[in-house]
């Protein structure tokens, strides 16, 4: 129990003010840009007119999206720890997510860390936590995917070049259906294969590792638990920031189908190594918008406005979450063994 009680917190605290630094000055530097940079003066007063009632409906909607991941890490990870635990474990991970390079893979780090801590085995910990990974993208993926079809071929209005539409669509349906036949390829590659060279097995031993995470993810996905909606929330809820953010901004807001695919192709950007993706992922969300046939101003303020929100609130969240992982004064009944799979 003192054990439990006195661990290490997930981050250490002087390195979170230090990442903190820049996330702050994000709203600065934001507008700081649209005052300066010559031909963003619309934009500018784009944000100064912003409607209230819309800003509010999108702070609504980002915490909606946080209640989502919430409930997918609840799925994955909940099954040692308390519903206040695992919320608070969720809470903070997501600011993680939102505000570090890569912030998906940073999920995975702190949620395997958390559950090797409380005695699952390792190699379960690993797939537990690939799982996790790969269910909360899985929503992105498949609607860019049936989007993209039903955008080239002219069912939904919308740009139908092949580009723009079926190639995306085409990548995220194949991402998916090579996912799932990993667990086949791996076996039949440790059935067949003889003595690898050391670059090969670190490649079998990451394949191996998927295979896994794939298995289950299944397992997950076979419990039909309501809280694989969470997934969809997660996503949908965030998606829909962006939509709430351009009526703020007053101008005629493009189709669900265009905000969708430029939100999910133009996020990509976002995992280049930057803190939160600070310029990359919104010059990337800003072009395919633009691309897709938004106006300029209206795009940037739509942006700027949407980033503003889905930056800053998972990181008070997790900030108002963190320091109770710190306390644990209610860990007393969680020592129990994890349940078989």
């Amino acid at each position: 129990m003192s054990e439990l009680v006195t661990r290490r917190p997930l981050v250490p605290k002087p390195v979170l003010r230090r990442r903190a630094i820049p996330l702050a000055l994000l709203p600065v530097f934001t507008f700081a840009a649209v005052a300066v940079v010559p031909g963003l003066s619309a934009t500018g007063e784009r944000l100064g007119h912003a409607r209230p009632a819309w800003i509010a409906a999108a702070v609504t909607l980002e915490l909606l999206s946080a209640l989502g991941f919430v409930a997918v890490f609840h799925l994955s990870f909940g099954e040692r720890f308390s519903p206040a635990l695992s919320s608070r474990m969720a809470l903070s991970v997501l600011a993680a997510t939102v505000f570090l390079p890569a912030g998906g893979l940073v999920a995975i780090v702190l949620g395997a860390r958390a559950l090797s801590r409380r005695g699952m085995p390792k190699a379960r910990v690993a797939a537990r936590a690939i799982a996790f990974l790969l269910v909360t993208n899985a929503p992105n993926l498949l609607v860019l995917g049936v989007l993209g079809l039903l955008l080239g071929s002219g069912i939904l209005d919308g740009p139908h070049t092949p580009a723009l539409t079926a190639l995306p669509a085409a990548l995220a349906l194949s991402a998916i259906a090579v996912t799932m036949l990993v667990p086949v390829v791996s076996h039949q590659r440790t059935t067949t294969s003889p003595a690898r060279t050391i670059p090969r097995r670190w490649v079998s031993t990451a394949i191996g590792q998927l295979e896994e995470g794939v298995i289950e993810a299944r397992a997950l996905l076979a419990r039909r638990n309501w809280k694989l909606l969470g997934a969809f929330a997660y996503y949908a809820f965030d998606n829909a920031v962006l939509w709430a953010a351009f009526e703020a901004s007053g101008h005629t807001t493009p189709s669900l189908a265009v905000l969708a695919m430029a939100y999910l192709i133009g996020a990509l950007a976002g995992n280049l190594p930057l803190p939160a993706g600070i310029g990359a992922f919104e010059g990337g969300l800003t072009g395919m918008l633009v691309v897709y046939g938004a106006p300029v101003a209206c795009a940037v303020a739509a942006v700027l406005t949407y980033r503003t929100i889905s930056t800053l609130l998972p990181m008070l969240l997790g900030g108002l979450a963190y320091p109770g992982l710190r306390r644990r004064p209610e860990l007393a009944h969680e020592s129990a063994p994890l349940p078989a799979r």
